[in-house]
Order: structure tokens, then sequence, then C-alpha cells
């Protein structure tokens, strides 16, 4: 029997086109057709060839294979034409459109966490900054607070000193040296005679309270300096703080960079030279048919995968969905 012999298959009850069967009885010789229906239980045969439905008639090895890979998806032959009374190409366009455009939208949803961390990180750093500005003139002052500390620590000191060797000599000379040099008065607010009775207690009293008042000057200056060294120290944590969490963001935004928003990047690229290829076979007009389609989407998608191996996956199915490669089950 000639290979171009002509067989027909049959078209079912409700006149589908895109789910039929092809029918191994459809190429059965014509001698053994007879033979072979009547093999059958009539019931049988009939649900089988109301299955397998196609009302055209092909030259054998052509019958329209429906389920070429997969048996869930129909896939059209490399022959049948994009642009015909329906325009497949401008449908296609459109999908890859809408689908750029969700990538988009995944990426803009990614680059506002972005800014948001970034803007974090410059927070982050202009506080670090002023800290570091404050610790500076903090250690400044400290060493004036010290210097101004030991002034009054050494005058306190000094009133006791002159004190004792006035109360060791106990002559009125020195007495009213003593007085003269520091301007002691008595509780009433007159300066202290240098021959009263009671010139040794009046002076020792008073002497105490001018060492006290300089000792209580050298206390506050030694109180600023702790502070000072306390909030230094309170800066240094905030600013190690405020570093580690700028480490932390900046790891978040490579992080989402390389493993979330290049990858979706990539698949805008794949969808982009898709839309150019649409466009081109576009122009070819009636021309154009799937095979060209499929014979340019295989290779194009293989060599892509293999310069961007982080392309989603979900990127890669929609892609072989639009360019009617064949796909498992699951995935069409």
């Amino acid at each position: 029997m000639s290979e171009m012999q002509e067989f027909s298959a049959f078209r079912n009850d409700e006149g589908s086109s895109q789910d039929n069967h092809f029918d191994p009885m459809a190429v059965l010789p014509a001698h053994e057709e007879n033979t072979a229906i009547q093999s059958q239980p009539a019931p049988a045969v009939s649900s089988e060839i109301e299955e397998s439905v196609d009302g055209q008639s092909y030259f054998l090895g052509e019958v329209p294979q429906s389920y070429l890979v997969d048996p869930k998806v129909f896939l059209p032959l490399n022959s049948d034409r994009l642009i015909g009374s329906v325009n497949v190409v401008e449908n296609l366009l459109g999908d890859v459109n809408q689908l750029i455009g969700q990538e988009v939208d995944k990426i803009q949803v990614l680059q506002k966490k972005i800014n948001f961390w970034e803007d974090r990180i410059e927070k982050n750093k202009a506080q670090i900054t002023a800290n570091m500005s404050k610790i500076k003139q903090n250690v400044t002052d400290i060493a004036y607070d010290k210097k101004n500390r030991d002034y009054w620590w050494v005058r306190s000191e000094a009133v006791m000193v002159d004190y004792s060797n006035a109360e060791a000599a106990n002559r009125s000379e020195d007495w009213s040296w003593l007085i003269k040099k520091y301007g002691l008065k008595n509780p009433e607010g007159y300066q202290i005679e240098p021959d009263h009775i009671a010139v040794e207690e009046l002076c020792n009293g008073e002497s105490s309270n001018l060492a006290g008042e300089y000792k209580n000057s050298g206390n506050n200056y030694e109180q600023a300096r702790r502070d000072r060294e306390a909030e230094n120290n309170r800066l240094i944590r905030e600013n190690s703080r405020m570093k580690a969490s700028t480490e932390k963001l900046q790891s978040f935004i490579s992080t989402t960079y390389s493993k979330e928003i290049e990858p979706l990047q990539d698949g805008v690229l794949l969808f982009k030279e898709f839309g150019v290829k649409l466009k081109s076979l576009n122009q070819d007009g009636s021309k154009s048919c799937f095979g060209d389609l499929r014979g340019w989407a295989e290779p194009f998608l293989d060599e892509f995968i293999r310069g961007n191996p982080r392309v989603p996956q979900a990127v890669v199915t929609d892609f072989r969905k639009l360019a009617s490669i064949p796909l498992p089950a699951e995935n069409c």
C-alpha cells in the first residue's frame, strides 16, 4: 500500500477538534478494515470512534498527533500558520506584555523594600556621624574637666596646707597672712582680727569651709567628666548597634538583588527577546508558522538558561507554553 494513501478520521457528536485522539483503525489497510471492525463489539467501536474525532482527511504519515508529547495538552503542528483568521502572533504579544508587566510589578515591590532599607542605612550613617561628633567634643571637654577638677582640688588642699602652717607658727603675723590671703571672715561677715583670742578656731572654720567649696567645685568637674565618659560609652554602643544593623540591611539588599530582583530581570529580558521574535514573525505575515516559532524558541531558551541560570522556573514554563514547546503535564 502506498504511504500517500488517504484515510479518514471521524468526527464525534459534538464536533470538537481539540480533544481528538488518533484511532489506530484509521491507518489499517482497506481490505483489513472491515475484518478488524467486525471483530470488535459494536458498542466499543462506537465509543472509540466517538472519542477519536477529526473530520479532515490526511495523507499517511501526516495524520495530526494532537498529543505530541504530553497527553494532556494540545500542541499545534509545525505547519500550522501563526497568522490566519486569527492572528496568533498578536495574541502572544499581548500575553508577553502582560507577563512582562507582572514581572516588573514584582521587581517594583522588592525595590520598595530596598528603598526602605537604604533609607534606614542613610539614617544610621547620619546618626553615627552625629554620635562621632559628640564623642569627639566630649573627649575635648573631658580634658578640660580634668584640668578644672585638678585645679580646684589642688586649691582645696593648698588652703588646708596654709592653715596648717599658720597654726604651726601660731603668731599674729602668720594669722594675718592667712586671713588676708583668703579673705577669711567671722560669722558676722567682718574680717577676722589676727590677734583675736579665738583666731585659731575662726581661721580653722573659715579655712575648712573654703577648702570644702573648692573641693565641691573639683567634684562637680569630676562628675561632669564621668558623665561625658558614660555618654561616650553609650554612643559607642549605639554606633556599634547601628553599624551591625547597616551591615545586616546591606546583606538583605545584596541578597534581594542577587536572588530575587536579578532573576526577575532575567525573566523580563527573556520575555522581551520573545517579543522581538514575535514582531519579526508578524512582519513575515502569513508565511509564519508554529515551526518557525519553535525552531527559534527551543535552542534560544536552551542557551538563555545556560547564560542566565537564575531565571525563575515559572518564567521558563510560561515561555515554553507561549512558544508551544512540550511541557510535563503538571506545568501545563
